[in-house]
């Protein structure tokens, strides 16, 4: 904190106590408990405008990404596939930290393809990463294990028990924060549209 007063950065404003006091962790926690609320709004923008980007770029193109498989996909879509599949994970995660009641060790970090989210000492921590040379995400997690997960119709399919990426998150994530949580608005869960 010392060097944020000789920068002169806390003399603008006045932080929030819970902000300063969780100064000393990790910058995504500190961001997390900041009490202006525009990371959250910048998140939900975020989600929006890639939904919106790939909207558009479904609508140009002759083949649509609902329509692709592993073995279809070319290494640079692939990449852009699975970047904006964690990329959207992660900023679910950090949404998470904002409007559900979480443990005080809950933490996420996401850097080169590795996303890692600790729930709580008790309940474990997940790791979610891409594969590039199988064009595959991978996940181990702490209540199901490892799985390794295909992108089919869209969405990332683990071809043992045909469950979907976000599907197991919905679950697992759920019952460890003992609340309802849903991934199935995040990129490639391949949501139904209800009519």
């Amino acid at each position: 904190m010392s060097k944020l007063l000789k920068l002169g950065v806390l003399k603008y404003f006045k932080p929030s106590s819970v902000f300063i006091e969780n100064l000393g962790r990790t910058s995504s926690t500190a961001t997390r408990v900041c009490s202006c609320g525009s990371y959250v709004q910048n998140i939900k923008r975020r989600q929006k405008e890639q939904q919106t980007y790939r909207q558009k770029t479904q609508l140009y193109s002759s083949t649509t990404t609902d329509s692709l498989n592993n073995s279809e996909l070319s290494v640079n879509k692939y990449e852009e596939i699975s970047e904006e599949t964690l990329q959207s994970l992660s900023d679910k995660f950090d949404l998470l930290a904002e409007t559900k009641d979480c443990e005080p060790e809950y933490d996420i970090t996401y850097a080169d393809g590795v996303l890692t989210v600790k729930i709580s000492d008790k309940w474990g921590t997940y790791v979610i990463n891409k594969q590039s040379p199988n064009k595959q995400i991978w996940l181990s997690s702490p209540i199901s294990g490892p799985k390794r997960y295909d992108f089919t119709n869209g969405t990332w399919i683990y071809s043992h028990d045909g469950g979907s990426l976000h599907q197991l998150l919905t679950e697992e994530i759920s019952q460890a924060l003992s609340d309802n949580i849903d991934f199935s608005d995040c990129e490639y869960s391949n949501r139904k549209k209800v009519v």
